[in-house]
């Protein structure tokens, strides 16, 4: 496969965080979320550069009751404010979907669940559900299913539910095995890895490194300040050892005809410092994809050519029925 990169960046806003009550890296309802986001698709129509934008289901909605029914683990909807974009914008996001769907780059929306809920906090009926519900709000908004997920926390669900719920790719996480000193300047030195896509029981994996690669971990991540251990560094010098990065990875897929997914949360790159890296950056890649050197695809595109390599076709089986209680 020629040299490839997919960008994916999680579209969560309040949902990403209702189950551990961790709110100090979002914007007041969501204004600097929503303003970087603008401005990345403006660079994108610029460059243009497709991104996977993985949406929580739930922010399709204008506005819910905050019921949702079951199955879900215990107490999983209690922080849902059961209101509207108006009253609550950490909980409801239409208007950054259709900002979004909007622009003239062909931008994919996969899914990651309808509450964000992690694999390992449910059970497997319990996750199906949640991924039936989000297959739900992408039919009634978009007119098609997404064959896209990206699990909350890098927590993959078993093939049988992904397939059950109409899933046909799925972004996993590479684990590095380094901690303490080591991890700390592998963080900030050491590029992405270039990982092949692999299908293992039907469903293609392309895999990302953690923390979040698109973003520099040894910058401010949205509104949350950057990890002391990095803060004695000059700013301007944490940019540019994340550009070389950056350029390192990308220069080794063109080098290996290799395939390189960077990923982040919206919020990560929600603030001026990590937002002029990515800017700079994804200006250097609309070079590339004009000199033919690099394709850019999103999710949806890398399952195909992966599928199609590998003469495989769909195999997802019919969604199951989401319950009495809909989104």
């Amino acid at each position: 496969m020629a040299a490839t990169l997919t960008i994916s960046i999680e579209l969560e806003l309040g949902w990403g965080v209702h189950d551990i009550d961790e709110w100090d890296h979002l914007s007041d309802r969501g204004r600097a979320e929503r303003m970087y986001l603008h401005r990345l698709l403006d660079l994108c129509d610029e460059v243009d550069v497709p991104i996977t934008f993985d949406v929580v289901g739930h922010l399709f909605s204008t506005s819910c009751n905050g019921e949702h029914g079951g199955p879900a683990p215990e107490g999983w909807f209690d922080a849902d404010p059961g209101t509207d974009v108006a009253a609550d914008p950490l909980f409801y996001a239409p208007d950054m979907i259709e900002a979004i769907r909007s622009r003239s780059v062909d931008h994919e929306l996969c899914t990651h669940t309808f509450s964000h809920l992690p694999a390992a906090k449910a059970t497997d009926a319990e996750f199906l559900r949640d991924l039936v519900l989000a297959q739900h709000q992408h039919e009634e908004h978009l007119g098609e299913r997404t064959p896209s997920l990206v699990p909350p926390r890098h927590y993959v669900p078993s093939a049988t539910v992904m397939q059950e719920a109409g899933i046909e790719i799925v972004r996993e996480s590479a684990p590095t095995g380094t901690t303490g000193i080591r991890r700390a300047t592998e963080l900030l030195f050491a590029p992405p890895p270039t990982i092949e896509p692999t299908i293992e029981d039907g469903i293609v994996r392309t895999y990302c490194s953690t923390p979040a690669t698109l973003t520099a971990p040894a910058l401010p991540s949205g509104q949350r300040s950057t990890h002391p251990v990095f803060r004695p560094l000059p700013v301007r010098l944490r940019q540019r050892l994340h550009a070389r990065a950056l350029d390192q990875a990308t220069g080794r897929a063109i080098g290996e005809d290799g395939h390189l997914h960077l990923w982040c949360h919206l919020y990560d790159l929600a603030n001026d410092a990590q937002f002029e890296v990515i800017a700079a950056y994804l200006r250097r890649l609309g070079d590339l994809v004009d000199r033919g050197l690099l394709d850019v695809a999103p999710m949806a595109t890398l399952n195909e050519r992966v599928r199609d390599r590998h003469g495989l076709v769909s195999t997802t089986a019919p969604m199951g029925n989401p319950g009495s209680e809909q989104p």
